[in-house]
């Protein structure tokens, strides 16, 4: 009798320790968006960026926006091997790139310049990990 008391007690602390666990979060201080939500917030600062730095026309920013979905429907769309996906955003940097003006495309690149020359600086020329 005492055996089963025992067993029926022990049965009883372990369901419910069970049914009071929940489940650890992986990342706690993770607190992005969804995947598919952040890369859409992520390319709109990016064309937002661009605007920022060179002044973009109503009609650039629709062809930009225009060229950021025909990308992303392609690469959604279709499995690629990483050298594939390295081509895809190339010809879709050219593509944005020929949307802009050579004076905005100087602006856009001295920006750049500027921002990996404060990069070297900041992290001491060895990258962040360095």
């Amino acid at each position: 009798m005492k055996k089963t008391i025992a067993a029926a007690l022990t049965l009883i602390a372990l369901t419910t320790g069970v049914t009071f666990a929940q489940r650890g979060n992986p990342c706690p201080n993770n607190n992005r968006a969804p995947y598919g939500q952040r890369d859409e917030i992520q390319e709109e600062i990016k064309i937002d960026r661009i605007d920022a730095i060179v002044g973009l026309s109503r009609r650039q920013e629709r062809q930009l926006h225009k060229i950021e979905d025909q990308y992303d429907r392609v690469q959604a769309t279709s499995r690629m091997t990483p050298a594939a996906l390295r081509q895809l955003r190339l010809r879709k940097r050219q593509d944005m790139l020929a949307v802009l003006t050579s004076a905005q495309r100087d602006r856009l690149f001295a920006a750049q310049q500027q921002n990996q020359q404060y990069g070297r600086r900041h992290y001491g020329g060895y990258g962040r990990r360095g």
